[in-house]
């Protein structure tokens, strides 16, 4: 019986900081980080130290966004790769938190402030997060109005949105644009093939991928991580349901009590008793005398 090829969900934190987070293949993260910041020649980026990091912890809160990847490069300018596969409004100023808590932890170092290195913080998202840009791949700096050149470099982030690439032809995709599409998972492996002579480090990419999967133990590991996160998001969308059932059971509630108060002051506008309107509109009397006050 032939052996059911394993899939993998690229945006696994698990998998994603065993690709790219391993000295092994340093190659293919700075390959990645040169086409993201557009640095060729000799302003490439041509070494990298991947730094400690600390794991968040999967919380009931829904914070499911996980700092992966954390390195400096050669000039020591500061990277920090975070994946978001579940769509939180707070994302920017989470990127925005992480990003200035490395560059302000250089200050407690000792360093002065001219010597403090930029930080570029870098999210991958699974879901569409600027809805009024088409771009996929948008930049956030620091600017000044009526100067379109950002007036600092040390904070810098970029938002890369999956869902929102798009290209007719394969064969025309951009190298950048060939890491991301492989990242989302939607091209099957005719179009990955293409891609791969686009860029040809995407074959290295495939390679580890298959190596990764045929892993028994890593791909226990990397089963158990969705499991956490799909059990998390589960809670999320209870959760959410449950804050929007209540809302509409609320809202209904204070809908009746506004037609039962309009009705009240149209009988207190027609002398009915007070406890004949009580009987047709069920608010307490003391509601009703405090409408009455107010007409």
């Amino acid at each position: 019986m032939t052996k059911q090829k394993r899939k993998v969900y690229r945006l696994n934190d698990f998998f994603f900081k065993n690709l790219m987070g391993d000295e092994k293949r340093s190659n293919l993260t700075l390959r990645f980080l040169n086409l993201i910041l557009n640095r060729t020649g000799e302003d490439a980026f041509k070494s990298i130290q991947f730094l400690k990091t600390e794991q968040d912890p999967l919380t009931k809160d829904g914070k499911l966004s996980i700092l992966d990847v954390k390195a400096s490069v050669d000039d020591k300018t500061f990277v920090n790769i975070e994946l978001q596969v579940s769509r939180q409004n707070y994302i920017v100023e989470r990127s925005m938190f992480y990003i200035s808590r490395i560059f302000s932890e250089q200050a407690v170092r000792g360093h002065d402030y001219d010597e403090l290195k930029p930080v570029i913080g870098i999210n991958l998202l699974d879901f569409k997060l600027f809805d009024e840009l088409s771009n996929w791949h948008n930049t956030a700096n620091f600017t000044v109005k009526g100067i379109e050149k950002p007036i600092t470099d040390c904070l810098t982030m970029h938002f890369l949105e999956l869902p929102k690439l798009k290209f007719s032809d394969v064969k025309k995709a951009k190298r950048l644009e060939a890491w991301g599409a492989y990242f989302s998972g939607v091209s099957d492996e005719k179009e990955l093939e293409v891609l791969c002579m686009n860029e040809p480090l995407l074959k290295e990419v495939l390679s580890y991928e298959q190596a990764f999967t045929n892993n028994d133990e890593m791909y226990r590991k990397y089963q158990q991580r969705e499991d956490a996160i799909r059990e998390e998001t589960t809670k999320i969308r209870l959760g959410e349901k449950r804050g929007e059932k209540r809302g509409i059971i609320i809202g209904r509630k204070e809908g009746k009590k506004e037609q039962a108060e309009a009705m009240a002051k149209k009988m207190l506008a027609d002398k009915v008793d007070l406890k004949i309107i009580a009987k047709y509109t069920e608010l307490t009397l003391d509601e009703i005398n405090a409408l009455k006050m107010n007409i």
